[in-house]
């Protein structure tokens, strides 16, 4: 864990930006080519590929400023994944009904998002991997208790992800929510910057890494 600034990467400069999902598998071959595999956390971990093509001007105000407020690969930041950033399908606007947040005895409710073909979000597990939403967007955070949306009582950490309901529903009661996000990410690697022509800089390609505890 390390310090995290409370911004976004910026995405709405010229840029190209790929990325993947991995899972923490350790895989053991054994000398007649069988395989042991075990699973480290059931989480996908995310990765970022940016490819940044602009002015020398916007490049030092937008992109190396957050590198070096952020010391290079130690403090953390959000990143707006434009193909991943809702908890309902991805793209579509969220619902109070998106995705099952568990069982609480206190009203105090982790928010995530769920993968898989889903057919009602409740039962998470193999074949149904979810993401930990650490970082919300707020305001777009809508909760519903046995699919009744929620109006009142309820507090929203968009820090931690976090959503508190008071009073606290009873532990049968059916808990779920929806929202935008951003993932905690970092830099993982050095940002080296090409002089394309006098005013135009290209930063190759910047690895960015979500980070699981941020």
């Amino acid at each position: 864990m390390g310090e995290f600034l409370d911004e976004r990467f910026p995405v709405d400069v010229r840029l190209g930006m790929s990325y993947a999902d991995a899972y923490a598998v350790d895989i053991v071959t054994t000398a007649g080519g069988g395989e042991y595999r075990r699973l480290v956390h059931p989480f996908p971990v995310r990765s970022f590929h940016v490819n940044v093509t602009t002015d020398q001007a916007d490049l030092w105000a937008r992109v190396l400023s957050l590198y070096h407020r952020a010391f290079g690969l130690f403090a953390g930041f959000r990143v707006k994944c434009l193909d991943d950033y809702t908890t309902n399908h991805h793209t579509r606007p969220p619902t109070p009904t998106d995705a099952w947040l568990g069982f609480s005895d206190t009203g105090v409710y982790p928010l995530r998002v769920i993968y898989g073909d889903v057919q009602d979000n409740f039962v998470p597990g193999i074949g149904f991997p979810y993401r930990r939403i650490y970082k919300p967007i707020e305001e777009t955070v809508v909760v519903a208790v046995n699919q009744v949306p929620v109006t009142s009582g309820l507090t929203i950490d968009d820090s931690t992800g976090i959503i508190t309901l008071t009073p606290a529903p009873s532990i049968t009661d059916i808990v779920t929510a929806g929202c935008e996000f951003d993932l905690p990410c970092r830099f993982n690697s050095k940002i080296e910057v090409t002089a394309i022509d006098i005013d135009l800089r290209d930063c190759g390609s910047i690895e960015l890494l979500e980070l699981l505890q941020p």
